[in-house]
């Protein structure tokens, strides 16, 4: 993801360095898709290897230094959340997934159209639930003393039972429409996401969040989220927004899954780095 599909490099951007200061500069030039030059507009004491923190005042990137040039610092996106005093839900990371978004309303229709968001996708979720947890068992169940089924035809159906599910939700409209798109870059956690488009949306507009997480198996979810920030962003000729998004409601079995989507991807992320 490029710097400038993230910081607003037309609001000027800054370095955090230790004991609080800040270094600004500018982003001289960007090379490929996760490295830029930076060129600091004062001292900034970074070695070959070290990461910082550079921000335009609004949303923070972390960075890596990867070589010192006399045109400037090259430097590389990190695409991994620090560790240290967050908590879980505030872990997020850049990445490519699966990704779409629907406009449901504005400000103004929340309290009417909310309600039923949120009902329809638990009412659909709860269906799955009850089908891939065994909620439902197997037909004439609680009269097994009376049945001369087995206990292995039982278990086949339960099986068969699951197997149709998954391929109805694989191959379910929505997902076969999401699966035909391209991964796009977004900035995820466990409590929003944050995503460029080219829609024009407002502050306080209520989406309908879909994406698919690279799991085994697939991890499709389906949230609504509130529109809480819309910026600029200045990279190619359209005009594009840096969209936050935070989730309404987040059911904790669907945050859980993206916790565990995002501390898997951390750690795949961290060993990339290692020499």
């Amino acid at each position: 993801m490029n710097i400038d599909s993230l910081l607003n490099l037309n609001a000027g951007v800054y370095v955090h360095v230790p004991g609080g200061g800040k270094v600004p500069g500018t982003v001289a030039e960007i090379l490929g898709e996760d490295h830029f030059l930076f060129s600091p507009g004062g001292t900034l004491d970074a070695a070959e290897g070290a990461t910082v923190k550079i921000s335009d005042g609004q949303d923070t990137v972390l960075a890596r230094v990867v070589e010192i040039t006399g045109r400037g610092i090259r430097m590389c996106i990190d695409s991994y959340a620090s560790s240290g005093s967050e908590r879980r839900q505030d872990v997020r990371i850049y990445d490519k997934i699966y990704f779409r978004a629907e406009f449901l309303c504005h400000r103004d229709r929340r309290a009417e159209v909310l309600p039923g968001a949120l009902e329809r996708i638990r009412s659909n979720k709860l269906i799955i639930d009850s089908f891939l947890k065994g909620k439902y068992g197997y037909p004439g169940a609680d009269e097994v003393p009376y049945t001369r089924e087995s206990p292995f035809n039982q278990a086949v159906w339960e099986i068969n039972r699951k197997l149709d599910l998954l391929i109805h939700m694989y191959l379910a409209e929505d997902f076969r429409e999401l699966m035909k798109t391209s991964p796009r870059d977004v900035n995820i956690s466990a409590s929003g996401i944050r995503f460029i488009s080219s829609e024009q949306y407002e502050k306080g507009d209520l989406l309908e969040i879909q994406l698919i997480l690279p799991m085994v198996p697939l991890l499709f979810i389906r949230l609504v989220g509130e529109v809480i920030r819309v910026k600029p962003v200045t990279s190619y000729e359209t005009s594009r927004n840096a969209v936050a998004v935070r989730y309404s409601q987040i059911d904790s079995e669907s945050k859980d899954d993206i916790i565990r989507y995002l501390f898997r991807r951390q750690r795949e992320l961290l060993r990339n780095r290692q020499p």
